[in-house]
């Protein structure tokens, strides 16, 4: 017998994913600020005897179709027939999350248990919700739970195995307009009955959808009614907003809060709460247009100066581990090539990379820790003002901070993004953003030059790539895409206690990707960067393959004051970042030794060499795998141009560093 469905539906940073992980039991990090979720999730949870499969759909604030994720959630409501459907509503802001569940209910799912979320902090904030008025008011079951103390889960889990076997009536209530309005949506069914939409949709869905003017909507009706008929339609609608003066979906939108305003009334009420609340306090500060970006400095400051205060000593360490291994592993081999594969190509160019492990996995654990207590959403409100100077609008900062982990998700997380335009431009300097993988050369590049400034050289090389992206997103949305930007919609959560379960699982979960990637594609280079390193071996030159490659773009890297190394080093980073500096280890016959190599680096090549080269690493292609995502969230055509933009900005800001650096003398 096939699993029951149950579909997990809310607004961001409502809980949901927590809800999610409470009933299945499986590990997915929780994020506290909005824009974590943009897939559907699966997993399973078992009552009774039965297994249920739970579907954890996108977070939206509505259904109407302006992004994809919306689109993903309600295609699935609508198209997926699941069993039941679970509406996580945040209990601390009540009357803007039911304007979700209005929508829900009015598609004519009549299958819906609202799960009364956070009912522990609506309580400290004076919020008095009656769950079993609450129930009678919507006409659909609600539990009151709280996700993060586990509060409220089994009872959830019985509701469900009752929805789900048919145990449970329902009677939602629906949105209720004025009676002019309530004509049109009348008038507009009319047209609709009859057609073979009406065995398929709620019809007064549908015309509610067409008033609030939904492309997708109007794409679904025109194939069941055609052109001339959807014309007519939609000239009605037209007339109706001249005789209103406003557009229909404000109208729909202001009266669907009026009628939620009113059903709240019948089930929730406010305590007298004495002073401010902490959040309100710390607010103050740091959403402050100018004390907000001081502490936005010495956060991001601290930040840097933790990872490497913590992750320097653990880097050497670990490198000083793989040296001795390899030392240990020459006498054991007798065979030179096998000896010079293993030793100097495999051990050498994978540990280089693993060796900055505690690095990527503490920059994650400190980005954990400023997302599970709520200051990762205060950055996307106070850079919003910035990032519409630049053409971008404020939601895109949040996949610009996901970029400081791995650029392919943050890619993908474009699409939380409402208009196309805007999804662009955002995808587009996207790769700009220094990932993990960059943080690796960067704090390689610091650390061995620069010892006693590494955290602040490291955070000027982030502050040039953050320079760089928003320039070019000012360029590509005056010159490329031009249009106009979407408004922003964040949700300020609570300030929270983080959980430091959540946030270590969440930083092994993140950084694991970086040790999968050494022991697979950084292995293949390896060897692949050794070979060319060591081959041919008697040719009349006496110059291997990657020295020859090399030189075909030397004169062009002279420009910039670099060298061959660092142009095999740039081409083998395109596949993935870390080989930068594992092909560097690979070249000088390293075996492993991070001491090692930062001391033969300091012997050819100069302070002012390596920063180029660790801006120019940041700055140019991300990796084959960001290229991809891009390619599939667009096109080929989108992709190539970034690559190239990429190259050329990467090239200019190289040999300007480069040649500023020489006049000035360093």
């Amino acid at each position: 017998m096939a699993m029951k469905v149950v579909a997990l539906a809310g607004n961001p940073n409502v809980g949901k994913t927590t809800v999610f992980n409470d009933l299945t039991g499986m590990r997915q990090h929780v994020g506290n600020w909005p824009g974590v979720t943009v897939e559907k999730k699966e997993g399973v949870f078992e009552y009774n005897g039965e297994k249920f499969l739970v579907v954890d759909l996108p977070g939206t604030y509505s259904l109407t179709a302006h992004s994809i994720d919306e689109l993903v959630a309600r295609n699935f409501l609508l198209n997926g027939n699941p069993d039941v459907v679970v509406n996580v509503v945040d209990a601390t802001s009540v009357l803007r999350n039911l304007l979700l569940t209005m929508e829900i209910l009015e598609m004519g799912l009549k299958n819906v248990i609202i799960a009364l979320n956070k009912i522990d902090l609506a309580e400290k904030k004076g919020i008095r919700i009656d769950p079993a008025k609450m129930s009678k008011a919507l006409g659909v079951p609600v539990v009151a739970m709280s996700a993060k103390e586990g509060i409220g889960v089994d009872e959830l889990k019985k509701r469900i195995y009752e929805m789900a076997h048919g145990l449970i009536k329902t009677e939602p209530v629906l949105p209720e307009y004025d009676p002019e309005v309530e004509r049109e949506i009348e008038h507009i069914t009319q047209c609709l009955r009859g057609t073979e939409l009406e065995s398929r949709y709620p019809l007064r869905w549908l015309a509610i959808k067409l008033l609030q003017r939904d492309d997708e909507v109007m794409k679904l009706v025109l194939r069941y009614i055609g052109e001339e008929k959807l014309k007519e339609i939609m000239t009605h609608i037209g007339e109706a907003e001249e005789r209103y003066g406003r557009a229909m979906d404000l109208i729909i939108a202001s009266q669907k809060y009026e009628f939620i305003d009113g059903l709240t009334h019948e089930f929730m009420h406010y305590t007298a709460k004495e002073g401010e609340s902490l959040t309100d306090q710390l607010d103050r500060v740091l959403i402050h247009p100018v004390y907000g970006f001081v502490v936005l400095a010495a956060v991001f400051y601290a930040v840097f100066k933790f990872v490497f205060a913590l992750g320097l000593p653990l880097q050497g360490w670990l490198g000083d581990l793989f040296d001795s291994f390899g030392q240990w592993l020459v006498p054991q081999i007798a065979n030179e090539t096998l000896r010079g594969l293993l030793v100097d190509g495999i051990i050498g160019g994978v540990g280089a990379v693993l060796s900055f492990f505690p690095l990527v996995f503490l920059l994650f654990f400190a980005l954990s820790i400023l997302e599970d207590i709520g200051y990762m959403a205060r950055v996307a409100v106070l850079m919003e003002g910035i990032m519409r100077k630049f053409g971008l609008p404020g939601k895109a900062v949040i996949p610009l901070i996901l970029g400081l982990g791995c650029n392919v998700p943050a890619v993908m997380a474009t699409r939380t993004l409402d208009d196309e335009r805007d999804r662009l431009v955002a995808m587009f300097v996207n790769p700009f953003i220094p990932c993990s993988a960059r943080l690796s050369v960067i704090s390689f590049l610091a650390g061995t030059f620069f010892s006693s400034n590494h955290a602040l050289v490291a955070l000027s090389v982030y502050l040039i790539a953050i320079t760089v992206a928003l320039l070019s997103a000012w360029l590509i949305s005056h010159f490329v895409v031009r249009g106009e930007e979407s408004p922003f919609v964040i949700e300020l959560p609570e300030y929270l206690i983080p959980s430091w379960k959540t946030v270590i699982l969440h930083s092994w979960e993140r950084s694991k990707e970086f040790v999968k990637k050494a022991g697979t594609v950084i292995l293949v280079g390896a060897i692949v960067i050794w070979y060319l390193s060591n081959y041919p071996v008697e040719i009349g030159t006496g110059r291997s393959y990657a020295e020859r490659l090399g030189q075909i773009f030397e004169p062009y890297m002279r420009l910039m004051g670099l060298d061959w190394k660092a142009a095999v080093s740039l081409l083998f980073g395109i596949i993935a970042k870390e080989n930068v500096i594992s092909t560097y280890s690979v070249i000088y016959g390293v075996s492993g030794g991070e001491a090692m190599l930062r001391e033969a680096m300091r012997h050819v090549m100069t302070p002012l060499q390596a920063y180029v080269l660790a801006v120019v690493t940041t700055l140019y292609i991300p990796c084959i795998a960001t290229i991809g995502a891009i390619k599939a969230e667009s096109n080929w055509k989108w992709a190539l141009f970034t690559t190239v933009y990429m190259i050329t900005v990467a090239s200019l800001a190289g040999i300007l560093i480069w040649h500023m650096g020489l006049a000035l003398g360093i």
